[in-house]
């Protein structure tokens, strides 16, 4: 399976090109977000998912990008704020070549969450919070 739809996705992702996300997701597109409980579906939702993310970070880089059939890991970092996170995602391309799933994590935890809280401020979702165990 050619992955250039990916490619092409994560280049307009590092330049912040919000315009140019959907033309390489499916219609039916599902993204397990890394700090949302719930899945979002649909091109629409999902760029704007991540048109809201671009909008919150500084910058995104690739890592690593390798592929198997309709699947494809890419390993990447994120800064925000002076915050650094590591992020990988599993992408699922269509028949076509479009992404129609990407599962995605990052990590450190703490880092993590204090990007999620920006981003639910802007999105108006419910912002995390790290608790000490009792």
């Amino acid at each position: 399976m050619n992955a250039d739809h990916v490619e092409a996705y994560f280049k307009a992702m590092s330049g912040k090109e919000t315009t140019k996300l959907a033309d390489h997701l499916s219609e039916s597109v599902i993204l397990q977000s890394p700090v949302f409980p719930d899945p979002f579906e649909g091109k629409e939702t999902v760029v704007e998912i991540l048109s809201g993310l671009l909008a919150t970070i500084d910058s995104l880089d690739v890592n690593l990008t390798f592929a198997s059939g309709r699947d494809v890991a890419v390993f990447f970092t994120i800064q925000c704020d002076g915050i650094t996170v590591k992020g990988n995602e599993h992408i699922h391309l269509d028949e076509n070549g479009l992404i129609d799933f990407f599962e995605v994590a990052w990590r450190p935890l703490p880092s993590a969450v204090l990007i999620q809280e920006k981003l639910a401020n802007k999105l108006g979702g419910q912002p995390m919070r790290l608790v000490p165990a009792t």
